[in-house]
């Protein structure tokens, strides 16, 4: 199992796991908005937006983009991954924010004037990602909170990339205004859905399901969902007992053999992370299987700070598709 996202988000209020931004000075991408939208397959009206991110900037950012339903692709030309998570920050001067924001990346506390987040897209390098998402009306700061050193000799296989300064440090952040909102916010029709709250999770999906809306019902935390598929064989209650087992072992020590179930299962989607009341329409290649066990799980910490939730208050759910 590749634990990128798990990781990343045992450090940082992930977004950012999430994510879901880009870093550098190439010339060659570029990041624009459409005023007139685009149109998805149900028929609704979008704002289209393009990014692409390169180390460490976002190239041609856009100034501007329309709130509600956002239909995002983003192309990440860097050597190391990215993500592109817009963050409210009001009146706060961008330095100021990124200054108040630093804390957080560590477990401390979240800006309490950045009320919404909206982080759609972690993207790995050399890859793009195409995914619709939503987003209030505000003045943002679009970041990069990952830590990957493109400076670094490239990973073995399966290994993660050698972390870094995070990438808004370096040069990877602007302000976005968003707004005001269009007739869409509301994420379109999907065969399913997986629903956070404070601090659970809700799956609704079934064996073929492949496009799955993520929306955070709150009240009051950021959520996300890192979504895995376990082993053939494997039911719901091993596989989260193998979770905790392989999440709060001795990070110095090989994983026990509790947790081997854990060790074998395989990302398969991420939902970016969302305040209450927003969310996204993720893929998941192949949909979901039956039969097979699948696992949600969110590493953001409260907004006060403190541990990740999947750590602090167990939020992590196992289901097996029938």
């Amino acid at each position: 199992m590749r634990h990128g996202r798990m990781v990343r988000g045992l450090v940082v209020l992930t977004m950012l796991t999430a994510l879901v931004a880009a870093c550098g000075d190439d010339d060659d991408g570029a990041a624009t908005t459409e005023d007139d939208g685009g149109i998805d397959d149900g028929g609704t009206a979008t704002d289209a937006l393009e990014i692409t991110g390169v180390d460490y900037a976002y190239s041609s950012a856009p100034e501007s983009l329309t709130a509600g339903l956002v239909e995002l692709t983003f192309d990440n030309d860097g050597v190391v991954p990215h993500e592109a998570a817009f963050i409210e920050i009001g009146d706060t001067p961008l330095e100021q924010f990124l200054t108040d924001f630093a804390p957080a990346i560590e477990g401390g506390p979240f800006p309490t004037y950045a009320e919404n987040v909206s982080a759609p897209a972690e993207v790995d390098a050399g890859e793009s990602l195409d995914l619709t998402f939503t987003i209030p009306e505000g003045t943002y700061a679009m970041i990069c909170t990952l830590t990957g050193d493109k400076d670094a000799p490239p990973p073995a296989e399966g290994e993660e990339p050698a972390e870094g300064a995070p990438h808004f440090t370096l040069g990877m952040a602007q302000v976005i205004e968003v707004g005001p909102a269009g007739d869409d916010t509301e994420l379109p029709d999907a065969d399913g859905s997986i629903t956070s709250s404070d601090y659970t999770f809700d799956a609704d999906v079934e064996a073929g399901d492949t496009t799955i809306n993520f929306v955070n019902d709150g009240p009051n935390e950021i959520h996300f969902a890192a979504i895995q598929m376990f082993p053939e064989g494997v039911d719901a209650a091993t596989a989260e007992a193998a979770f905790d087992a392989l999440i709060n072992g001795d990070p110095e020590a090989p994983p026990s053999e509790a947790a081997g179930p854990a060790l074998g299962a395989e990302d398969v989607g991420f939902s970016g992370v969302f305040s209450t009341g927003l969310g996204s329409q993720l893929t998941i290649p192949g949909g979901f299987q039956s039969g097979r066990t699948y696992l949600a799980a969110c590493f953001i910490g409260d907004r006060a700070g403190g541990p990740p939730h999947a750590v602090g208050q167990k939020m992590y759910k196992a289901w097996t598709v029938e």
